[in-house]
């Protein structure tokens, strides 16, 4: 439910750009920092709480709240209402992800975390499909506000599913003896902090896993636009094309990467992080021609194959870190993680995509959104080169 309502936003760019006369840069500033930014600063005492309170109830709770702030969106009057509704939705987002994640480590033992993992991430590829094929349709009928009414309602039955039916999991279940035996007592932030910055292993995965994020949000963020503007394509049709590319794409390279990771990192230490680098490299040519292609059928299949490639990385990034991280701050670190993957992917991605399509457009660039995208992709060639440098550290026992 969170990748359904934090996508409304980049599947309705076309008709609020129009709506609020925004250029580029600032349906990019709406898409990523406005709601990243929230996230962050609401992300930290998020953390803290994960470690201290029952995380089933919490997560039903957050739930519930950002169905409400959703609905709420579907009534405002102005780009700053919209933006402060959406960061409300933000901040109660931040605890989602990590909630469950923290959940699912008890859940699953280490050697099955990376495609437990993986398959949870698929779910973003039902909520993908789902939100760029009925919001276009959905608002080419009744208007983009009806969309925001139409997303708010499944979370409110969810919240409820969740409450009755999840069980809270014992904390550290699977770890090793001494890890589960540690002192039980909460951690305070200092804590949280020095445990991450002392890892430098740890750093450098985070660091590919906000670039990665940074390139796939940045492009992602305007993919229906891009069929509109470029090859000019009507609303509900770019949005069912966009959905059906992401989607299943997400879903493949989430749950075949997941697969992989773990069969890599049975065989040696850093084997997931190798295979992620890899293919996180083979993503960026994939996604330079699929904006640069002539024809739509060219852009779709190369953007469907620089999904695929390009979101192998979740499941495998998400089982190293908690595998790098003590337990009494393993709820934290996967928090304060996410949130410089939003706040530095999602916040920063969109806005450095729609910086490059406004520049260019200044610049007298034909088509300046196509280069724009095809622009923020070479963020991934770094985010590679991240992923290798923490294969090595972790092959060599660091």
């Amino acid at each position: 439910m969170n990748t359904i309502d934090k996508m409304l936003i980049p599947a309705l760019a076309e008709p609020l750009r129009i709506e609020f006369d925004l250029s580029d840069s600032q349906l990019g500033l709406l898409i990523g920092l406005v709601f990243s930014v929230a996230y962050a600063i609401a992300s930290i005492p998020m953390g803290l709480m994960i470690d201290r309170l029952n995380r089933t109830r919490l997560l039903a709770g957050l739930l519930a709240l950002w169905s409400v702030l959703t609905l709420v969106s579907s009534r405002a009057g102005s780009l700053t209402s919209l933006a402060l509704c959406r960061m409300g939705v933000a901040a109660a987002e931040s605890g989602g992800n990590p909630t469950t994640l923290s959940l699912l480590n008890d859940y699953f033992p280490r050697n099955e975390r990376a495609r437990a993992i993986g398959i949870f991430s698929a779910n973003a590829a039902v909520a993908g499909v789902l939100v760029f094929s009925l919001a276009g349709l959905i608002a080419a009928q009744h208007g983009w506000r009806a969309v925001f009414v139409a997303a708010s309602v499944p979370g409110f039955l969810l919240s409820i599913i969740v409450l009755l039916s999840l069980r809270e999991p014992r904390r550290g279940a699977f770890d090793p003896a001494p890890a589960a035996a540690e002192d039980a007592t909460p951690p305070g932030l200092g804590t949280v902090l020095r445990a991450l910055g002392s890892n430098r292993t740890l750093l450098w995965v985070i660091s590919a896993a906000v670039l990665t994020t940074m390139g796939q949000a940045g492009s992602s963020a305007f993919v229906s636009a891009f069929f509109v503007r470029i090859h000019e394509l009507p609303l509900e049709k770019a949005g069912l094309i966009a959905g059906l590319i992401l989607g299943p794409g997400l879903a493949i390279g989430s749950v075949t990467g997941g697969f992989i990771a773990d069969v890599r990192g049975r065989r040696s230490a850093g084997g997931g992080c190798y295979f992620v680098g890899i293919a996180t490299g083979l993503a960026v040519p994939l996604g330079i021609a699929a904006y640069m292609a002539p024809s739509v059928a060219v852009s779709m299949v190369c953007l469907f194959g620089f999904q695929v490639l390009g979101t192998c990385f979740y499941g495998a990034t998400m089982a190293t870190i908690l595998e790098l991280s003590p337990l009494r701050v393993r709820g934290s670190i996967i928090t304060y993680s996410l949130l410089l993957m939003n706040l530095g992917g999602y916040g920063l991605g969109p806005q450095i995509s729609g910086g490059f399509s406004d520049l260019y457009r200044h610049l007298g660039v034909d088509e300046p959104l196509r280069w724009g995208l095809a622009s923020v992709i070479g963020l991934l060639l770094l985010a590679s080169a991240c992923y290798f440098i923490a294969a090595r550290r972790m092959q060599g026992g660091r």
